[in-house]
């Protein structure tokens, strides 16, 4: 019988996969044909197979088709198959060099950025203060919890790999960002089917989960800044900054979120809603300050003021009633980053990963290595985190533990910015590159391996754990 419905579902599918390749072929063939023809050579250079343009459009419609399959694989998360795309884009001789070798560095690094401003805004939008500050000693000790986890991996990459402190505490940050994409919607499922909700459990996760990324990002922005800063008196300068950033970022977003308001350029209660305008000037606002925190080297002050000003854009449109312009920009940023933004980063992160190359063999026993003992001892933190709660049971402390393991977006974002510094700064065959390599991978293995692992716990564990909320019950 379950081969039977597969089948019907595949065959009412196959209309709309067919639509989706015409319209793959239509746009491909026509944005190569208007680059290959035009009278730039720059332009048709980055159209032709080995250029810039007709690699990124391939790789992007190629990853579009593999994020569709999740849903005959479910609980896969789409963001797992987008990735593995790459990794065939970058090692599958022909589409390698036509391709993977054609997504330059500058043209990664863009990406990456607009990702992140796309996780920032979106994790400062779905951000509740209210309910934070209501459940606020359990938030606070769970969200704390990327705090053991980053001591731990930041001592075995000193451990393993040699690495100074500076960069080896970046890379602890960088594992201690669980991934909202695949953490957040079957929670929210489950509070909806009131599976925990007279424990808390979702409640609880979805609040700390926002803020466990906010500490990854703004934790990694300060310790790359450093690493950046080259040691010596540059990184002491660098470390005299980290107040500073902390103290304008926690006051500058909040201020300009009331600015913008109170000004009626964003939705206000005097000005009608309208989604798409507001996540523009959101995710534009956003980038603007990500820019400017990196050319005034100050990167985690820039990510800090950046979610600080969603997350109090949030709370100003809630307290003046304007809950559907909260919502509707929501959906519009939910949208650009299902439909455009995951698709592409994905793609690009995975094709970074060269299985062909000596040192991914070298760095991966190490890099699993890390990534197992870090999610212990994430695991161990989150049993001390909810020790003491007294409406949670060991079952339910168990899932929270299952559902605080996936990692994706936030390593997804900033697994190449230690790369890219050295790079630009001491060249491909530095000391400082090998280094930011070893980061790279080690983000790249966790998300192939977490975010597949921890969506099928979360799903296999979720009925078998939690309690289902009793009908009637208050």
């Amino acid at each position: 019988m379950s081969l039977r419905v597969a089948l019907c579902s595949s065959l009412q599918s196959a209309p709309r996969a067919m639509r989706q390749f015409a319209l793959y072929a239509l746009v491909a063939g026509a944005l190569t044909l208007a680059l290959t023809t035009c009278s730039s050579a720059s332009l048709r250079a980055a159209g032709e197979p080995r250029g810039v343009a007709f690699a990124l459009a391939h790789c992007f419609f190629l990853s579009t088709f593999f994020g569709q399959l999740s849903a005959y694989m479910a609980p896969t998360p789409a963001l797992t198959l987008q990735m593995l795309a790459g990794v065939l884009v970058e090692n599958i001789p022909g589409t390698r060099e036509a391709i993977g070798e054609a997504i330059t560095t500058d043209a990664s690094a863009l990406m990456r950025k607009f990702a992140l401003g796309c996780i920032l805004a979106r994790a400062g939008l779905a951000t509740d203060a209210a309910s934070a500050w209501a459940n606020r000693a359990n938030v606070a000790k769970l969200s704390c919890v990327g705090m053991i986890e980053m001591t731990t991996v930041a001592g075995l990459f000193i451990a393993l790999f040699s690495l100074d402190a500076a960069t080896a505490f970046a890379g602890g940050f960088l594992m201690a960002g669980i991934s909202l994409a695949v953490v957040i919607p079957p929670v929210a499922e489950f509070q909806r089917r009131g599976l925990g909700v007279e424990q808390g459990v979702p409640a609880l996760i979805i609040s700390a989960s926002s803020f466990d990324g906010i500490i990854a990002i703004v934790g990694f922005g300060i310790c790359s800044g450093i690493v950046a800063a080259g040691g010596g008196s540059g990184a002491t300068a660098m470390a005299w900054k980290v107040p500073t950033q902390i103290v304008v970022g926690g006051v500058g977003g909040p201020a300009l979120a009331k600015a913008l308001v109170r000004a009626n350029i964003l939705s206000s209660s005097t000005k009608p809603s309208t989604g798409v305008i507001d996540a523009s000037l959101v995710l534009s606002t956003v980038m603007v300050i990500l820019y400017s925190a990196t050319h005034l080297e100050v990167s985690g002050g820039g990510a800090l003021m950046a979610i600080a000003f969603c997350a109090s854009l949030a709370m100003e449109w809630t307290n003046s009633g304007c809950s559907d312009a909260l919502r509707d920009a929501s959906v519009a940023l939910t949208t650009l980053w299902s439909d455009f933004t995951a698709p592409l980063l994905f793609v690009i992160i995975g094709a970074t990963l060269d299985l062909h190359s000596s040192s991914f063999w070298n760095v991966a026993p190490k890099a699993l290595a890390i990534i197992v003992v870090g999610g212990a001892a994430r695991a161990a933190g989150v049993f001390a985190a909810t020790h003491g709660n007294e409406t949670m049971s060991i079952r339910d402390r168990t899932f929270i533990a299952f559902a605080w393991t996936p990692k994706a977006t936030i390593q997804a974002a900033l697994a190449g910015v230690i790369y890219d510094q050295a790079v630009t700064a001491y060249g491909a065959d530095s000391t400082q590159a090998d280094d930011g390599t070893v980061l790279l991978q080690t983000a790249l293995l966790s998300i192939l391996l977490t975010a597949p692992l921890g969506a099928w716990c979360i799903a296999y564990f979720a009925p078998k754990l939690l309690t289902q909320k009793q009908a009637g019950a208050i």
